[in-house]
């Protein structure tokens, strides 16, 4: 039986792989059978015509027979299938005008929303290259409405590892050093007597076994390592970083380097694909945490003093558990964490927090909430290609009805029909959703090659891998399905013996709704789509044009670190010292100072101080301030205005009065209603120190170029040194002599000085912490928005003009009848202007609801803010008049006597 069943199915299989051989059979097999029929009518007596007219007759309708044996023989699904997909082709060949432009539609929609959905895979769907990704956690106190602490102390690590052992089954620990550290300055690695930036880790010896991660050569940090301050100079680099900085030297384990003038030995190598616990930041070389004291200055508090929080804790779920079955243990080890040592008075139980992309970002929501914006952007603009497809493809099939209603005719049912209209809409969204992906990997391949202006490793990768293809796969048959299915039906629908008595000719009501209605959507989602690209381009407009507290043209900065090549602290003095003497020696040189930190850029440090007279509550935050430590002429070289007092001088010396220049918003909110000037505090690093006020200066942008003013204050360098600087210049040449002088002259004090940060202050306010993302906001939304505008437009005029064509013999006869052009011309007018009406009534309650969604990304505009309402919408409405009186006059001046004989 099973042999028979299988014999079945391969003769099947056979004939539809060979239709030819079988249809050359079916012709023998019914010749054969109309041979025997008519000898047998001749032995009857019948005549030799008569006989195959009554064996004809006998036989039945022969076409109908192949077809049912057909469909006996062979796998007909797959073969009408493909004779629907070669039609179809043929039938889309045939009008190449239109297949090019429903397939460009839907790549522009397409693509878009293909670019957006890998960057958003990129940064929160991928998973983590490691071991069971799903089944790590980080653990943090949350605080406050979409805010968490997850730094945590070294003790405090421990007392969670013992703690957590019947939740767990392991834990570790990491500090982001560098840049991404807690001191926020640059690690140098040098090699071979080249010293060039690293981005650090430094972490437990559990860090890699918990991860699941293998070395790709050597071996990676040991369980026993990094226990102690100073202990075990070893570093793991990461691959890329290998590949890089070392040329993927196979002989590299065992090789000695320097980092911060620290010798290290390099024992490892991480896989490929492993960048870190962050898909954003790649980690570059990783220490054992006893190494973090090359990041504190040799300081040792971290490992015994609880409330110095520097580590990011991480760990592995026991088989079976989850977080709602381990909270309650979580809650006790939270409680007593806080009893030791007291966080934020608004900080809640301890929770484990799922380690996925985009890793350990603070709010937790604020990237989700940016990929949902955009991608609604995105699908609006989808949504506006498939009406607008949908559209073209009604009109279309009603230009086939005829041919349709023939088919029918003929024996062809209402789903094969169907089906056939539905393979060409498929064929279609295919060709769309190719050129779309096409389309998205050059938008994707531009991103990529931002400048974001930072010395960050950013990785910057967003591969076609399966996630995008399955979003791109599933956006392609939605598509086809949508531009395809309300046409076919309606089209299916059609009265059989009106189609053909007509010829054509006309066209319902009800279609012609149809019709009004796609093109009222499309106004709607185009005028979303414009507001939402006002609100951002009002917000980046806002942003550059903000007082930023400093004059960033014609100052050029470079970056140093001696303490990289194993400079003391003397020796690195004397090299600032002898480096602005020079600089300042070049004519072309205006003004030449020394910073810690510069407006804008990575690094922004922060202390607690201590106001004489101004006691911190109990469960009060301790105020708060950026500091930055300056030389001489430092507000002359970045053009701050001074408001009253003086700036710092030369005679600053580590040995003098500790002072401070303060800014306007650290005066008003510490010293409200009072003269700081004279007056003093203490930081909370240094609390017996008493820092005098002599002078305020108007607010500067410190980290970010929005958002209020924030709490400053300035020191001396001397006075508060620090091993990494900048040497900012304003010159009267080009920032890119003035960077070449410079560096001569760094290189001829110190020939093997690392030198980093090389960048005009320009390039730095176009940066990431700058105007760069709300550039690229505005850039992408006003990019959908006008792609939404196109679509609209084309679509209004479109249905405009169909609607005109289609009444071409009743604006004769209104003419005829005595109507004046005016009254014609006001009429199609009307009907166009409710079309817009309707949309931009829709447009406006969809704008408001997206609108929720950007009043974190928005500088100085409100969601709702009514001049981008009112100015998007009259823009909007005009084109769209416009679109609609181009065909309305057309109308118009036709002659009555050849509309009346308008077919």
């Amino acid at each position: 039986m099973a042999n028979g069943w299988l014999s079945r199915i391969w003769q099947r299989v056979r004939a539809t792989s060979h239709p030819d051989q079988l249809n050359r059979d079916l012709d023998d097999e019914l010749a054969f059978h109309l041979a025997q029929r008519t000898d047998k009518n001749r032995a009857a007596g019948m005549d030799a015509a008569e006989a195959r007219y009554a064996a004809h007759r006998q036989l039945g309708n022969t076409t109908y027979l192949k077809e049912r044996t057909r469909e006996i023989r062979i796998l007909t699904s797959i073969e009408n299938a493909w004779r629907d997909v070669r039609f179809g082709t043929r039938m889309l060949l045939k009008e190449p005008g239109f297949t090019f432009i429903v397939i460009l539609t839907l790549a522009l929609g397409i693509g878009a929303n293909t670019a957006i959905f890998s960057i958003i895979n990129g940064f929160m769907l991928r998973p983590l290259p490691i071991a069971d990704p799903h089944s790590v956690v980080y653990l943090a106190f949350p605080h406050g409405p979409g805010n968490f602490d997850h730094e945590f102390s070294y003790p405090e690590f421990i007392d969670i590892h013992n703690q957590t052992s019947n939740v767990f089954a392991g834990s570790a620990g990491i500090i982001f050093g560098g840049f991404a550290g807690f001191e926020n300055l640059a690690d140098g690695l040098t090699y071979e007597g080249h010293t060039e930036p690293v981005q650090t880790s430094f972490v437990t010896g559990d860090f890699f076994p918990l991860l699941g991660i293998r070395p790709a050569l050597g071996r990676l940090i040991l369980p026993d390592e990094g226990k102690s301050p100073g202990a075990d100079p070893v570093v793991v680099i990461a691959d890329r970083y290998w590949r890089t900085r070392f040329h993927a030297d196979p002989n590299i384990v065992g090789k000695q380097a320097a980092i911060n003038g620290k010798p290290v030995t390099i024992v490892g190598v991480t896989p490929e694909g492993f960048e870190g616990i962050t898909p954003l930041l790649s980690m570059q070389a990783y220490l054992p945490l006893g190494m973090a004291t090359l990041d504190s200055n040799g300081n040792t508090d971290f490992f015994a003093d609880r409330k110095t929080r520097t580590l990011a804790l991480l760990a592995r779920w026991k088989d079976g558990m989850n977080s709602s079955k381990a909270q309650p243990a979580l809650d006790l080890v939270g409680q007593r964490l806080l009893q030791q040592a007291a966080r934020r008075e608004d900080s809640s139980s301890l929770r484990a927090m799922p380690l996925r992309p985009p890793g350990i970002t603070n709010p937790p929501d604020l990237l989700p909430r940016l990929a949902t914006l955009f991608i609604i952007l995105a699908g609006l603009v989808l949504l506006l290609a498939c009406v607008n497809v949908a559209n073209l493809m009604l009109v279309r099939a009603t230009g086939r009805e005829r041919e349709i209603a023939v088919r029918s005719a003929l024996g062809a049912s209402r789903t094969r029909v169907v089906r056939q209209l539905l393979t060409e809409s498929l064929l279609l969204s295919c060709a769309g959703c190719f050129a779309g992906a096409l389309i998205g990997v050059n938008i994707i391949s531009s991103i990529s090659s931002v400048d974001f202006g930072t010395d960050l490793p950013l990785i910057l990768s967003f591969p076609f891998d399966w996630h995008v293809f399955l979003y791109a796969a599933a956006v392609a048959l939605a598509t086809g399905l949508l531009v395809g299915l309300f046409p076919a039906l309606r089209v299916s629908l059609s009265n059989l013996r009106d189609v053909l008595y007509s010829a054509g000719r006309g066209s319902t009501n009800r279609r012609q709704r149809l019709r009004s209605v796609l093109v009222a959507v499309q106004v709607g989602g185009s005028l979303a789509l414009l507001v939402v690209a006002g609100l951002f381009v009002r917000s980046f407009q806002n942003a550059q044009n903000s007082d930023l507290g400093f004059d960033p043209q014609g100052v050029v900065n470079l970056t140093a670190d001696p303490h990289e090549i194993g400079y003391n602290q003397p020796q690195s003095v004397a090299f600032y010292n002898e480096l602005l003497h020079r600089v300042r020696a070049n004519p072309e040189v205006k003004s030449a100072s020394i910073a810690t930190t510069v407006p804008l850029g990575e690094t922004v440090l922060g202390d607690e101080i201590e106001i004489p007279g101004r006691p911190v509550e109990k469960d009060q935050p301790a105020p708060h301030a950026i500091y930055v430590a300056v030389s001489s002429h430092y507000f002359e070289t970045l053009g701050m205005s001074l408001l009253r007092g003086r700036e710092i001088t030369d005679a600053d010396t580590e040995n003098s009065q500790p002072v401070a220049v303060i800014t306007a918003a650290m005066a008003e909110k510490y010293w409200p209603n009072q003269d700081p000037i004279g007056k003093t505090f203490a930081r909370a690093d240094k609390p017996k120190r008493a820092v005098q006020i002599v002078g305020i200066v108007k607010n500067p942008r410190f980290g970010q170029i929005s958002g209020p003013a924030e709490e400053g204050f300035f020191i001396p360098f001397t006075q508060n040194f620090v091993s990494t600087a900048t040497l900012q210049i304003r010159t009267a040449i080009s920032a890119d002599a003035m960077a070449r002088t410079a560096l001569e002259q760094i290189h001829s004090i110190s020939p093997t000085m690392p030198v980093f940060g090389i960048r005009t202050m320009s390039r730095l306010l176009d940066g990431a912490n700058g105007l760069l993302f709300f550039k690229a906001g505005a850039a992408i939304a006003a990019a959908l928005g006008f792609l939404g505008l196109i679509l609209a437009v084309v679509g209004v005029y479109g249905v405009m003009s169909y609607s005109v064509s289609r009444r071409t013999s009743e604006i004769g006869i209104r003419m005829a009848l005595g109507a004046r052009r005016e009254q014609v011309l006001t009429m199609i007018c009307k009907q166009g202007a409710l079309l817009v009406a309707f949309g931009v009534v829709t447009g406006l309650v969809c704008a408001f609801a997206i609108g929720r969604l950007m009043s974190d990304f928005l500088v100085d505009v409100t969601p709702t803010d009514p001049a981008t309402f009112i100015c998007v919408s009259v823009l909007l409405t005009t084109i769209a008049l416009v679109a609609c009186f181009i065909p309305a006059r057309r109308a118009t001046s036709i002659e009555p006597t050849q509309a009346l004989r308008h077919d």
